[in-house]
């Protein structure tokens, strides 16, 4: 996949602000003993694999789930180590000082009625004012999180959405996640102008019958296409989430999916698939829905393919992102999550509270959280623990601390996801 990216790859390097990046980057791993160039060059070998590089209004986005180059937010992602002294060593071990995304869940509210939604059944008797987002958004941009997701339920139906975008400054970039209902081209507009970089919208299939009746709604397809087109109209890093069936990872399917995605003119098409939460949690025999190993390596494989595809948007998957192949899951290491109320979880799909951001300090209790989960994973943590927590049928989700902790000591991980291995040098 380099050499797919390889005249992407000469202009970065010819690019002012991505060569200060590189040089800032590079001051703080110098001095590290264990610092390398050929592991630093293996892991971005990595880092690039099964991606295509995407040029955004001057900035180059390798992948969505990480802040784009040049940026302050890239810088930010870089320094968020426990220690300013041997930056190298902690990243290569995976010890941050934050992760590099927190998702914030605005609402539980929705005007959409979808099964596999994460909130579906979650209720909150007191959503963060705007006051005690502010706060939070504030501590996580002092610990150094570069990433942060406006998320829900449907976050459009917060009216001091705008106001929240706005005050999140240069040091992390900002994404929506919308059904899109409602979203016209004088928001997006209006959102790109308060600092808003890039905007996911739901949108599941090219079948427009088939989807309304997945999310429930007569609407739905005619909303997520106009917002898209309105995403892109104003100048936002656009995105279609895309929620695919076990039956339907095909190759037929997914190029006829790209091929729709391209009259759209996305940028980007997330492949993400159903993991038992909401309506679906304690859900068995759906035999087409759910995802087995094999599913996950041939989507990994047609993720490949497509982003060989110089016409087609560029296509990213969890099952790669996540996979021990790349990253590892980063539930609670490289990622975090805040429900409406303000309890910490390591993600949406894992619903396991490690306390409330309004009782205690937001970079405490990620600390805190952070050091029992260990590891990032390999593959999806909300599919290795979902049967178990099936058994919790007398609790309300999200669990308490105590059970929390109990569940996640339990299935710590012992090695590496590839990304750290390479800088390791394995």
């Amino acid at each position: 996949m380099v050499s797919g990216n390889f005249f992407k790859i000469i202009s970065m390097v010819l690019n002012k602000g991505v060569r200060k990046n590189f040089r800032e980057g590079y001051k703080l791993v110098k001095n590290d003993p264990n610092f390398s160039i050929k592991n630093s060059l293996k892991s971005r070998v990595v880092m690039l694999s099964g991606e295509k590089i995407v040029k955004h209004e001057g900035q180059y986005i390798i992948s969505s789930f990480s802040p784009p180059l040049p940026s302050d937010a890239f810088s930010q992602q870089a320094k968020a180590t426990p220690k300013k002294e041997n930056v190298f060593t902690q990243q290569m071990l995976a010890q941050r000082n934050a992760p590099i995304s927190f998702f914030l869940a605005l609402t539980y509210n929705c005007n959409y009625n979808c099964d596999h939604c994460s909130a579906k059944g979650r209720t909150s008797e007191k959503e963060l004012t705007t006051k005690e987002w502010k706060s939070v958004i504030s501590d996580l941009q002092e610990m150094g999180t570069s990433v942060i997701g406006f998320t829900g339920g449907e976050p459009l139906l917060r009216k001091d959405l705008e106001d929240i975008i706005s005050f999140v400054d240069e040091r992390s970039v900002t994404i929506l996640y919308t059904n899109g209902k409602g979203l016209t081209y004088e928001k997006a507009k209006s959102f790109k102008e308060n600092g808003l970089f890039a905007v996911g919208v739901s949108l599941d299939s090219f079948d427009e019958e088939y989807f309304n009746e997945f999310r429930k709604n007569k609407n739905a397809f005619k909303n997520s296409v106009d917002a898209l087109k309105n995403c892109r109209k104003a100048g936002l890093y656009t995105m279609m989430q895309t929620v695919l069936r076990k039956e339907d990872v095909t190759k037929d399917f997914l190029f006829e999916l790209f091929r729709f995605g391209k009259e759209l003119d996305v940028h980007e098409i997330r492949i993400l698939e159903p993991i038992r939460s909401g309506k679906l949690f304690y859900t068995d025999s759906r035999e087409g829905i759910f995802f087995d190993k094999e599913t996950r390596q041939k989507l990994i494989q047609l993720q490949f393919k497509i982003n060989k595809k110089l016409k087609l948007p560029k296509m990213i998957t969890f099952a790669h992102t996540e996979s021990d192949a790349k990253y590892g899951c980063g539930a609670g290491t490289q990622h975090s999550y805040i429900t409406p109320n303000g309890d910490m979880l390591p993600c949406d799909f894992v619903p396991l509270s490690f306390g409330n951001v309004l009782d205690k300090e937001v970079k405490e209790l990620w600390k805190e959280m952070n050091s029992i989960i260990g590891l990032p994973k390999s593959g999806c943590f909300a599919n290795k623990i979902n049967k178990e927590l099936q058994t919790y049928k007398s609790q309300v989700f999200p669990l308490e601390r105590s059970l929390s902790e109990e569940i996640c000591l339990k299935h710590q991980s012992k090695t590496y996801p590839k990304f750290y291995r390479a800088m390791q040098g394995k």
